[in-house]
């Protein structure tokens, strides 16, 4: 064994480099460099990339403060595993937002935005993730308000922000607010530049040097990231154009496109652009609204050269797609005894009418009984192959996999590492 070692430890450092330097994320180079002393030194250690959180002002409609403080922080989904033997399979996905204290970070609801108020035992206060088999699942980024006791709110009216691919060097940030395009230079502008209000934009995301977009109707457009000129533009994908929540996410190194279909529903729930969302009809229960997910993925065209098309796929293999406006992923089922690929976890974000009209105040989204929307059914599975659905709480393998902390988190305890 001690040979075996030494071989390892032996490796040239240009090989070293090499591999280090094909190694997708930061929790990886931290591992990599955890093997031994010559490793180590082979890499530096990664630095954060971008600097987040990042404070900066906006102006605002108020009489007597018209310039607010607003904070831009990364949010992280990492999906963790109890050491490194291999016939264990479970898995635990944990949503994490970087804090301004060094390797400090903050739980946040696994299908919102906000913090976790009330913690279980079961989710210790420090993790070492060299004791876990820990991936970096996905990345999404948010923009609160600071008030005036120096906490931080989420801003209802924006419903996704992106930072551009080269943020460190051109400090460019893009939004979705109130369904308008906007963008903005950190530290240059107090106010979102608007791109285009002529329609209602749903999701943003970067993928390999594009910034695509996807409307309410379901038109996509990829643009160069530099230049901002349009490469790429697609009508929409369904026979029939309907209004429909829409979502980008990348798996395998693919894009795709997950739609939430509401043509089978056209009396029962309607877009309302006072608050850019969809909701119910006052009659309308969350049980008689129907749920039909369609997934497109956008390949090579076997046309035209360095052009793409986007294609109905119906068989996801073992992974699992999840999706919310705040943050959407794919991971794969290999990790987790008694589930299955080729579903859709989704988080309903249809709003009810009467609470729109009467002005009241959005659920809080945990509270001392657990997280609220797995009470009130408002995260689902869709089965992609069979077409059935029914609330997460139905389906406990997949459920347990966001919700509790499973309680093997306790074993091998140490200090946070970065």
């Amino acid at each position: 064994m001690a040979a075996y070692l030494s071989c390892w430890s032996e490796l040239p450092k240009e090989l070293l480099s090499c591999i280090a330097a094909r190694l997708d994320t930061r929790v990886d180079v931290l591992h990599f460099r955890a093997v031994c002393n010559s490793w180590r030194g082979s890499v530096p250690v990664p630095p954060k990339s971008p600097a987040l959180p990042i404070r900066v002002h906006f102006l605002v409609n108020h009489p007597t403060e018209p310039l607010a403080s607003f904070l831009i922080s990364q949010t992280t989904v990492y999906r963790i595993g109890p050491g490194f033997e291999i016939h264990n399979r479970k898995s635990w996905l944990i949503k994490l937002e970087e804090t301004k204290q060094y390797n400090k970070f903050r739980v946040l609801n696994p299908f919102s935005q906000h913090p976790i108020k009330n913690m279980p035992a079961s989710l210790p206060k420090e993790l070492n993730h060299l004791n876990f088999r820990v991936v970096e699942t996905a990345r999404a980024f948010s923009i609160r308000q600071i008030r005036d006791d120096g906490d931080a709110e989420v801003n209802p009216w924006i419903r996704k922000i992106k930072l551009a691919s080269n943020f460190d060097s051109s400090n460019v940030v893009f939004a979705i607010k109130r369904g308008d395009l906007c963008r903005m230079r950190v530290g240059n502008d107090i106010q979102w530049c608007l791109i285009d209000s002529d329609v209602q934009y749903r999701d943003i995301t970067n993928f390999k040097g594009k910034f695509f977009t996807v409307d309410l109707y379901g038109v996509i457009l990829g643009l160069d990231e530099n230049s901002f000129s349009l490469d790429e533009i697609h009508s929409p994908l369904e026979q029939k154009v309907w209004e429909a929540e829409r979502y980008f996410l990348e798996s395998c190194g693919h894009l795709y496109l997950v739609v939430r279909d509401f043509y089978s529903c056209p009396g029962q729930v309607h877009y309302d652009r006072r608050i850019d969302g969809f909701v119910k009809e006052i009659e309308v229960e969350d049980v008689h609204v129907p749920v039909k997910f369609k997934v497109y993925k956008r390949i090579p065209s076997d046309h035209q050269q360095n052009r793409h098309d986007w294609v109905e796929v119906n068989d996801l293999g073992d992974r699992v797609f999840f999706v919310s406006t705040d943050c959407s992923f794919s991971f794969p089922t290999r990790d987790s005894d008694g589930c299955h690929g080729n579903c859709i976890i989704y988080v309903d974000e249809i709003d009810k009418i009467q609470r729109l009209n009467n002005a009241e105040s959005d659920e809080e989204d945990n509270d001392n009984d657990g997280l609220r929307q797995l009470r009130n059914g408002k995260v689902g599975l869709f089965n992609l192959g069979d077409r059935s659905s029914g609330p997460l709480a139905f389906f406990p393998q997949y459920l347990a996999m966001f919700w509790p902390p499973p309680t093997w988190l306790m074993w091998n305890q140490g200090s946070s590492s970065s």
